[in-house]
């Protein structure tokens, strides 16, 4: 060790400490707004700077020093300043051995080696080694509220050393919760920390004894147990889920969950992640071995993967894909990759590839519909090759391929190959004041058919010509209301659609399915999706759609409107027993609406309205006041009629709302009117302080047990699961304390913001 010859041996005794420290006390406590959360201030230690101190030298100032005889110690008193290599250290007294690269403050110090703030009762550095030691101290990281108390504290380069320690990330000087240990030690590269012999203590008592924890102390990953969630339900009884935590790499993790359910047994969970440069993606698998509350003994389990590829501009690829063991699996566990109101689960696998004015895809295609319904077909696999080159003056030709084979999930003997080809021309113009475009195509479609279903031929070529013309005029108007500008556009738009008749009913039914017709919808040139049916049509349709825009040109309201008129009957049905046939002369009314009252108001209402029966087929609308993204209210209703022979008629009313900075509740409730029951309804209610959180929750919802209701009907009184749960977070240490608005998203119906009826 190298001792500053002008810092240590050349000062004139006498000379002021202009050193300055803060030190741990109710000083560098700051409160946020509502006095809730105490924000602890980062200590600091200043020193005046040393002229010309090189790495390896001590640089020193007191206001008496004494040196030796030979000049190989000095002893300084009164507002001793030290710095070497970064470190600083204010105290009374010190002593500085050159020879053996000794330090010593025998009484009380200030020190920071800008990782840690630390008070102590006593310091000594060996320069040789570079090590530390406290005795009697507090510190506090300079980067983090993490803070404690010590019977002496050793710092190396790479960790700091406690003996017999508290620790806590709670910022008030009563923390709520803390760790005490016989030793606990800090690595400083890897921002995690280690305990040894270690107590948990909340509000001064001690909870749980572990002879061995690790803990982060920064915001990284670490490997170790996440919070529990404890809970009870009709259905599963009393519940505990302990979620592991693995941090394998920077761009991978995993979590084991075990679920133990009372009434089931133990189910086993895992999720694996993964993100590189090319691709990104999880794997997700949960295990049931032996339902115990079944009469059967079945194993029981849902797996999910999802993983996307980008290996360049021109190449992508894509996979998604769920499947449960049985139809009531999520209604008993729920999930995070389908709703328990769903209907179906939907897995698609995909290979894309473009280039300039074509594009080819390679698809695989798969449906699984939840309770007792005819299986359907997968689609095994899809190619479909387009193009479409760019051609000036608005003149434009394309050319459409697709060949695909499908194949009945349980019957093998059921199959069908199908190859579609569409040419196609477009002129299209484009104004300021109005756009229309002419499409003619020519659709051919040959299919090769295997079905038990005698109706079905073997080999069916189909090909009809459609031609669609479509124009839309651009008006604007400004005008001035309490002295702000405003823009009013109006857009009527008209098409006309013609494509002939032909008889398809002994083509199958194979990735086809009617299509909604809300405002958007009625100017589409298809009614079902897919390519087994082809509806004829020889129709006009009629709408308009305004807006209203500020100057800033945000949108304030929309209102559309729209009708098709039937110049001819559609004879064309997706099946031969449904009312997909048209025969009226004109299709429902289709309108919708978007208000928005100020940065927080919103209303939203779609309809589709049967003119000739005078019946609302289906509605949605919606009230939304959201002050922000934690803080909302919904009142929703909806309409559908002849829904698989029911009719929904539905009021809904959900909102998270933050009571104040520490109490935040959350609920949703759904009441269907048609048969005078709840069918939804869960209460959430979070305390969150600056060091902890408890969220507790209640639900009851309708039983969608498809077992259930094959046995007793649909008509008979349902069943309901009722169920709460219960979470205790700690922060600091790994915990999580979102918002409740995710709480509702796991509900039977979850929150959503308005939405239309569109596909």
């Amino acid at each position: 060790m190298r001792l500053n010859p002008i810092a240590s041996f050349l000062l004139l005794a006498g000379v002021g400490s202009v050193g300055h420290a803060e030190t741990l006390t109710e000083q560098n406590v700051n409160r946020t707004e509502g006095g809730v959360c105490p924000v602890r201030t980062t200590p600091t230690l200043t020193l005046a700077p040393f002229p010309d101190l090189q790495p390896g030298t001590v640089g020193a100032r007191a206001d008496n020093v004494d040196v030796s005889y030979d000049q190989s110690v000095a002893h300084y008193r009164g507002n001793v300043e030290l710095e070497y290599d970064g470190r600083r250290l204010l105290t009374q007294h010190a002593t500085l051995n050159r020879d053996t690269g000794q330090i010593d403050a025998p009484g009380e110090t200030t020190f920071t080696d800008g990782y840690v703030f630390v008070t102590s009762a006593n310091f000594s550095l060996n320069a040789n080694d570079n090590v530390a030691v406290l005795g009697s101290s507090a510190y506090q990281f300079s980067q983090q509220n993490a803070r404690g108390e010590a019977q002496s504290l050793t710092l190396t380069e790479t960790s700091v050393d406690l003996a017999d320690a508290t620790f806590t990330t709670c910022p008030a000087d009563d923390p709520v919760w803390q760790l005490s240990a016989g030793e606990i030690r800090m690595n400083k590269d890897e921002g995690w920390g280690e305990a040894w012999h270690a107590k948990f203590e909340l509000f001064g008592v001690p909870v749980l004894y572990v002879p061995y924890f690790n803990f982060p102390i920064t915001d990284e990953r670490k490997t170790g147990f996440l919070y529990p969630t404890f809970g009870s339900s009709s259905n599963n009884g009393f519940e505990v889920e302990t979620p592991y935590y693995i941090n394998i790499a920077p761009n991978m993790d995993a979590t084991i969950t075990p679920h133990y359910m009372s009434q089931r047994g133990l189910q086993l969970g895992g999720e694996y992640r993964y993100l590189s440069a090319e691709h990104q993606g999880q794997l997700n698998l949960e295990y049931l071995d032996d339902d115990k509350s079944l009469d059967s003994v079945n194993s029981r389990y849902l797996w999910h993967v999802e993983h996307e590829a980008n290996w360049s501009q021109h190449w992508r690829g894509y996979v998604n894909a769920t499947d449960i063991s049985d139809d009531n699996y999520l209604n008993d566990f729920g999930s995070d990759f389908a709703g328990r109101a769903d209907t179906h689960l939907y897995r698609h696998a995909q290979l894309d590839y473009s280039e300039n004015d074509w594009n080819a895809q390679l698809r695989f295609e798969d449906y699984e519909l939840i309770g007792q319904y005819r299986s359907p077909f997968r689609t095994i696999p899809q190619i479909s090759v387009n193009y479409q080159p760019f051609v000036n003056d608005g003149l434009s030709y394309s050319f459409a391929s697709q060949l695909s084979h499908f194949r009945n999930q349980d019957n093998s003997d059921e199959y069908a190959t199908r190859l579609h080809v569409e040419p196609g021309f477009s002129y299209r113009v484009e104004q300021p004041a109005y756009d229309w475009i002419a499409e003619a195509s020519y659709l051919v479609t040959r299919y090769q058919q295997q079905s038990p279903n005698e109706n079905i031929s073997d080999s069916v070529t189909r090909a009809l010509p459609q031609l669609r013309f479509h124009g839309r005029l651009n008006f604007d108007r400004f005008f001035e209301h309490d002295g702000e500008n405003y823009r009013q556009s109006l857009q009527p738009q008209i098409q006309y659609l013609f494509v002939p008749y032909e008889d398809q009913s002994d083509i199958g039914i194979y990735d086809t399915t009617l299509m909604q017709e809300d405002y958007y919808g009625l100017f589409r040139a298809r009614r079902f999706s897919g390519l087994d049916r082809i509806a004829e049509a020889n129709q006009i349709t009629i709408g308009a759609s305004t807006g209203i825009f500020n100057q800033h040109e945000q949108e304030l309201m929309r209102f559309s409107l729209g009708q098709i008129f039937y110049l001819e009957d559609s004879r064309t049905r997706l099946l031969e027993d449904d009312s997909s046939a048209i025969t009226s002369t004109n299709s429902e009314l289709a309108a919708e609406a978007s208000f928005y009252l100020g940065q927080r108001w919103s209303f939203s209402s779609a309809i589709q309205y049967d003119t000739e029966l005078n019946l609302t087929r289906k509605s949605q609308t919606a009230l939304e006041y959201r002050k922000d993204e934690n803080n909302l209210f919904q009142v929703n209703h909806r309409v559908v009629t002849n829904l698989i022979g029911d009719n929904i008629e539905q009021v809904g009313m959900q909102g998270v709302w933050s009571l104040n900075n520490r109490w935040q509740v959350a609920s949703n409730w759904y009441y269907d009117l048609s048969h005078k029951r709840t069918n939804d309804a869960i209460i959430g209610l979070q305390y969150s302080s600056c060091c902890w959180a408890v969220r507790f929750s209640a639900y009851r919802r309708i039983n969608r047990n498809f077992e259930y209701m094959q046995n007793i009907g649909m008509l008979n009184q349902p069943e309901f699961d009722n169920g709460y749960s219960i979470q205790f977070m700690i922060r600091g240490l790994g915990g999580d304390n979102n918002s409740l608005l995710d709480m509702l998203q796991k509900s039977l119906f979850g929150y959503r913001r308005p939405f239309y009826l569109s596909n």
